[in-house]
């Protein structure tokens, strides 16, 4: 079982630990059937339609209870860049998806800040919410 969150690159699988207490905030907000709108149909009948989803679950990095540093937002930020980069995220009790950001990628930025600019270090605390789809 995995300690931390994992987030690796499928590309070149470089990896990033992110901090175990991340919530995953929409966990249980979504469910994998889909729904069309209701059809009336000229007879009063309703025409509804439903399949199974098979990706685009949301999974959202809740940071209210952890701080990472501020070298991580910026890998994070450089990985972004990147188009349709896919990665595996690792559940710390070891559940894997295959995910990319969702966009925007993070929210809710806070950091400690610094007397003055030219204190700031790679390892300032930060929280943001991360944001990803399965794929």
């Amino acid at each position: 079982m995995a300690i931390n969150w994992t987030l690796k690159r499928n590309d070149n699988g470089q990896t990033l630990n992110l901090h175990r207490q991340y919530m995953w905030a929409d966990e249980y907000g979504w469910t994998p059937i889909a729904q069309s709108s209701p059809v009336i149909m000229l007879s009063g009948a309703v025409d509804i339609q439903q399949g199974t989803l098979l990706a685009n679950r949301p999974i959202t990095l809740d940071s209210t209870h952890v701080w990472i540093d501020r070298q991580t937002v910026q890998q994070l930020q450089t990985w972004a860049a990147v188009p349709e980069l896919t990665f595996t995220l690792t559940h710390p009790d070891g559940r894997t998806f295959n995910v990319m950001f969702t966009r925007p990628f993070i929210d809710n930025i806070s950091e400690v800040k610094p007397v003055r600019p030219e204190d700031e270090l790679p390892t300032d605390k930060m929280k943001a919410n991360i944001h990803f789809r399965t794929v």
